[in-house]
């Protein structure tokens, strides 16, 4: 098992300083996020600088384990026409970052939201329509696996408690209409921990069709929850990684921190990545997990 981060979580590093510090602190692994407004954009590079992203990852040590992308998928005709265009550049960006390894590219099943970046990030809000949308869901995955399997690479649904995609039974009815081996699921357990499902049975139904696994931190507040970085709030890591061991998953955990605790005034995007790994790395010894390529607790 190998321990990852998120380039979701420094928005503001430029890629080769965000690789450069994630070396450093001894992560494995790192996923690219090709959203609009992070360095790495999909729509705003070209392919010369994802072959460049990739040398870069490549001179440090790390793997590049998948991409996050983001558009509206749940929407109107005409906000889909630019929603693909842009999630088609971000499978042809995971292509050449790739470089012939069929990377995933996660994204989740959402309605449009306001920026996630800059000023207050927008709240995170079910959006419960999945009987409504589930047929055009299914259509729009459709499209979008062809898509991402002609150009080399694959599509990681992630159910997520802001999107219509929330539940498991949700992500598997997607999964078993589309009927591809280029569609699989991001199990980003922080989505169901902080509404109280069984995490046990949450691992048990997604993690053999799970392709990227992502951790952050929470707390529950008086109006719901806080996402947090891990360290700073109560999600029982060693557990997790116990049952993720369980269950034979031998790829990578990465940390992938949320806008919403981005815009607090206190964060740091290269302290978050040290505390992070240093409470992985804590856990994965608690649990007795090695974590790290070579097999080995780094």
């Amino acid at each position: 098992m190998r321990l990852g981060y998120n380039t979701w979580s420094a928005p503001h590093l430029a890629f080769d300083e965000a690789v450069r510090a994630l070396s450093r602190i001894g992560y494995d692994s790192v996923e690219v996020t090709v959203c609009e407004g992070w360095p790495t954009d999909a729509v705003a590079a070209t392919d010369e600088d994802a072959a460049r992203w990739r040398h870069c990852a490549e001179d440090v040590g790390l793997q590049i384990s998948s991409v996050t992308a983001n558009a509206p998928l749940v929407c109107d005709d005409d906000t889909w026409v630019e929603s693909r265009r842009r999630l088609i550049r971000s499978f042809e960006v995971a292509a050449v970052l790739g470089d012939g390894r069929p990377l995933p590219v996660s994204l989740g099943a959402h309605k449009p939201k306001a920026p996630l970046l800059g000023g207050n990030p927008p709240p995170i809000v079910a959006q419960d329509s999945w009987d409504s949308d589930q047929a055009l869901i299914i259509d729009r995955f459709g499209e979008l696996v062809a898509d991402a399997d002609g150009v080399g690479c694959t599509v990681a649904l992630e159910p997520h408690a802001g999107a219509v995609v929330s539940t498991p039974e949700h992500a598997l009815a997607v999964l078993d209409a589309v009927a591809s081996s280029a569609l699989g699921i991001n199990l980003d357990i922080s989505h169901f921990a902080v509404r109280d499902f069984d995490l046990a049975a949450v691992v048990a139904a997604l993690l053999p069709r799970a392709v990227v696994v992502e951790v952050k931190d929470h707390r529950r507040a008086a109006d719901g929850f806080d996402f947090l970085i891990p360290g700073e709030g109560e999600f029982d890591y060693p557990a997790f990684l116990r049952l993720l061991d369980d269950g034979a998953y031998d790829g990578t955990v990465s940390v992938e921190i949320s806008v919403r605790r981005q815009a607090l005034p206190d964060f740091d995007e290269v302290r978050a990545a040290e505390l992070s790994y240093l409470t992985l790395s804590e856990a994965a010894r608690a649990a007795g997990i090695t974590l790290g390529s070579d097999g080995s607790t780094r």
